[in-house]
């Protein structure tokens, strides 16, 4: 009946850890392709329209001012939207913090389960040493 208990616990704290680290891969997606959209140079549109602009990245440009925040680049401005990526962002919190505790949750249930089973055997151990 022990053994059936520990398996179950050790099988709830694998799920855990796995669940954990499915939602820190999803953060983790989501922080790539923000990370992409600020740092690639893009164009406003269709890249065979001979009027199509390339922008330059929203992070990395030269010159003084970045061509996404002049009045005459309004179409490189709304191809990269800033409430857009931050609720991307504002939705990789609660998956990054909630993939965290649960990936620390099963590893340390899992670790503890084997710190208890070493601990049982070295007490085996010594009790047939003693007789």
């Amino acid at each position: 009946m022990n053994e059936y208990f520990e398996q179950e616990f050790a099988a709830g704290a694998q799920k855990r850890r796995v669940w954990g680290g499915a939602l820190l891969l999803a953060a983790c997606v989501i922080w790539i392709a923000l990370a992409y959209q600020l740092m690639a140079p893009f164009s406003d549109g269709d890249d065979s329209y001979a009027n199509s602009r390339k922008c330059q990245s929203m992070l990395f440009y030269e010159g003084d001012d970045p061509t996404w925040a002049e009045a005459t680049w309004d179409d490189c401005r709304a191809e990269r939207r800033w409430p857009e990526m931050l609720g991307w962002l504002g939705l990789s919190v609660p998956l990054s913090v909630g993939g965290a505790v649960l990936y620390t949750s099963g590893s340390t249930s899992l670790r503890m389960r084997e710190y208890m089973a070493e601990h049982r055997i070295a007490a085996a151990k010594a009790a047939a040493d003693k007789d």
